[in-house]
């Protein structure tokens, strides 16, 4: 007799079927990379005036002395605070480089009316009017340097210390680079300007800002920087 067959079965469940899955990059659709775009462009928009600000900040700390072939001490006219006192200030700094041997020219820019007052204070701190050359110019940054620049040109100079203020150091070495000067900064250490105030900073960011994106596109090189001879 044939035994009964015995037959296994497998207990019912869940039968599960694998499939791939579908990967779909993270930025593929329209809204995810619009979305990535504008982050990336915030983020720029921010970083930018960051930048500025610790451009401004660091430049307000240089104080190069090294030898130059003329120092060069911007007018004050359009400062924050009163401009007699921060002239005083860039005068009495100007005749100190000069004391030093910094450089021994001093170069005075700024309205006509000023100029015979500052020789007469640059001689009485030790600069000799006949080592004193004044230029008429106004009251920005881009005109006195041009001026500057071009005289410098014919004398076949290049080096120049300039004098200002701390916050405006920045935009002083920008604007003086673009023109060709191989500029270095010594700003005032005393006066009623020296204080990097949010005010004074933030305008000289909003200046600096403005001068990267057009201003420096307009300015020639005027001045063939080659080391000073």
């Amino acid at each position: 007799m044939a035994s009964p067959s015995v037959v296994h079965r497998r207990a019912a469940g869940p039968v599960t079927v694998s499939r791939p899955l579908a990967v779909h990059p993270r930025w593929s659709s329209p809204r995810a990379a619009s979305t990535l775009i504008l982050t990336m462009v915030i983020a720029i928009a921010l970083l930018i005036p960051v930048g500025a600000t610790v451009q401004v900040v660091l430049a307000s700390q240089l104080d190069d002395r090294s030898p130059t072939q003329a120092i060069v001490m911007l007018d004050p006219g359009r400062v924050w605070g009163d401009p007699e006192a921060a002239r005083v200030a860039r005068i009495e700094h100007a005749a100190t480089l000069y004391r030093e041997g910094v450089a021994r020219v001093v170069m005075v820019t700024g309205p006509s009316r000023t100029h015979a007052a500052s020789r007469a204070a640059l001689w009485v701190n030790g600069v000799p009017p006949a080592d004193v050359i004044t230029f008429q110019s106004g009251a920005d940054t881009v005109g006195p340097l041009a001026i500057v620049a071009s005289v410098m040109r014919d004398l076949n100079w290049s080096s120049a210390t300039v004098v200002t203020d701390p916050a405006h150091a920045a935009r002083v070495q920008a604007t003086a680079s673009e023109l060709g000067l191989d500029a270095r900064v010594s700003p005032t250490d005393e006066g009623s300007n020296v204080s990097l105030t949010s005010d004074y900073v933030g305008r000289e960011v909003a200046a600096l800002l403005r001068h990267h994106a057009f201003t420096r596109w307009t300015l020639p090189s005027v001045v063939d920087s080659s080391p000073a001879r």
